[in-house]
């Protein structure tokens, strides 16, 4: 009865069944002067490639009445498991191997991205002159044109062609809020060379604001600076000129 529950828990290529069969012929079916065995070869293919060999012929139950050739072919399969056994490891070691390969390629590509990147953003910086420049403009007392019609000829400031922080101290009496500021080729805002917004604070007489300015792509030249309140009726320009 425990043989038999031994067979009914046997796994899919009943090895309990297949070691308890080779364990009876090994025990019932001496066979030392090796009467009627096959040769080394066929019990190879028995093992290796036994697809090539007509299994219902007859003549192969010997195996299953010799135990010399079931002993033979007990240390074939072990061979071949072990040979088997080590080919997976290998191919797994491979595996790591180009995992492993694969990980450091994609960590020095990403290496070389970041300094790619770092060394293309300090060439910008070196480009644009190492950041914005500070730039201080008092307009409180500078005449002023609001027609595009008028064309003032009176030049206020020269500004550099690179970015800039713009601090502007407005005319007399300028109402705070939140300011639109320009740089055009004429006194009109269709086309605007640069722009940003800012809020204007008063202080006493005086409205000020600062707003970042990037004047790299403009060439040297005649421009207008100008200032729009939100929600005011329209903008005043100041002639400026961009020198590189």
């Amino acid at each position: 009865m425990d043989e038999l529950q031994k067979f009914v828990v046997d796994d899919e290529n009943d090895t309990l069944l297949f070691n308890r069969l080779q364990q009876h012929v090994l025990e019932q079916y001496p066979n030392p002067e090796r009467v009627g065995c096959f040769d080394h070869e066929t019990l190879v293919a028995f093992v290796e490639t036994p697809g090539k060999l007509d299994l219902e012929d007859p003549k192969y139950l010997h195996v299953f009445q010799c135990a010399e050739c079931t002993r033979e072919l007990m240390e074939l399969r072990r061979l071949r498991e072990e040979r088997l056994s080590q080919a997976r490891r290998s191919r797994s070691s491979r595996t790591w191997q180009f995992a492993t390969l694969a990980a450091a390629v994609v960590l020095v590509a990403a290496i070389g991205f970041v300094g790619w990147r770092y060394r293309s953003g300090r060439s910008t910086e070196t480009a644009s002159n190492l950041g914005a420049v500070p730039i201080n403009l008092d307009l409180s007392a500078a005449g002023i044109s609001r027609d595009a019609g008028e064309q003032g000829t009176e030049t206020l400031a020269t500004l550099p062609a690179r970015r800039v922080d713009l601090h502007l101290v407005l005319p007399f009496y300028s109402p705070g809020g939140r300011y639109r500021v320009t740089i055009t080729r004429d006194r009109t805002l269709r086309h605007p060379e640069a722009e940003a917004w800012a809020p204007a604070v008063v202080s006493g007489s005086h409205a000020e604001l600062t707003v970042p300015l990037d004047l790299l792509h403009l060439s040297t030249g005649t421009y207008f600076l100008g200032t729009l309140r939100e929600d005011d009726g329209g903008p005043y320009f100041y002639q400026v000129t961009i020198q590189r």
